[in-house]
């Protein structure tokens, strides 16, 4: 089963045009669609403060509740019966959904938000998720197309193409540990439970500023390449499920 088959976005912002014309470029194109597709108005407005485009608000139990719930009638309603979201994080631009199979394994990561009406797959897990992203295996080869550096952040995030495979989690904090450590001091690796952070060609963990939850990044399993998420602005809350 491909995500990308399933996945379409409906008003989605810039950041999916931009990851269109990425893919497109490397000839994979017409297996990604940015416009109205399968998801339909399913994700209608929550409404209130919060996440969202806009919104500075510390999102309720309720509000992000409702983001889970609404994925899962996604997930169940959409090829994906049985798997689960088991995390999502509300920032200020975007809010984060993680979600395992069956089994209870991380298996992809989204990007929705509480005030709209779109649904995308994240930007690493769609490029580097060898199960269920756009390229499959040929994602985890894939080499930094934006380059820039970490300042700024958006799409000038890659830290470059890695210095070779990384076959545990453990050894995926120290990537990133390190990373963090040459371009942003302040910032640290999350403590991370178990293999939680480990997606199918892929890891992903938080960051932490001064103890609190801060950000977000991801490593390439087969390149340890480092891509710093630049898009999803200020944390706001987190709920596990």
């Amino acid at each position: 089963m491909s995500l990308n088959k399933k996945l379409f976005a409906v008003g989605v912002p810039s950041l999916a045009l931009a990851l269109a014309l990425a893919v497109a470029a490397t000839g994979a194109g017409s297996r990604f669609a940015v416009g109205p597709g399968m998801m339909g108005g399913a994700f209608g407005a929550v409404g209130g403060g919060g996440a969202g485009a806009a919104g500075t608000l510390k999102p309720s139990t309720a509000q992000v509740t409702t983001v889970r719930n609404r994925v899962n009638s996604w997930l169940s309603g959409d090829g994906f019966k049985g798997f689960k979201v088991s995390e999502v994080m509300a920032f200020t631009n975007n809010d984060y959904v993680a979600v395992q199979d069956k089994s209870g394994k991380p298996a992809f990561e989204l990007l929705t938000d509480l005030n709209t009406n779109w649904l995308m797959e994240e930007p690493p897990s769609m490029m580097w998720n060898t199960r269920y992203g756009v390229m499959g295996d040929v994602g985890s080869r894939i080499g930094p197309m934006m380059g820039g550096s970490f300042v700024g952040g958006g799409w000038n995030s890659w830290s470059g193409t890695g210095t070779g495979k990384v076959a545990t989690t453990a050894q995926a904090v120290n990537v990133a540990a390190k990373w963090l450590a040459q371009h942003d001091p302040g910032e640290r690796v999350a403590p991370v439970m178990g293999g939680m952070g480990h997606f199918p060609g892929y890891y992903t963990f938080d960051t932490t500023r001064n103890g609190k939850t801060y950000g977000m990044m991801s490593v390439n399993a087969a390149t340890g390449a480092v891509w710093y998420h630049g898009w999803h602005g200020t944390f706001l809350r987190e709920l596990d499920f």
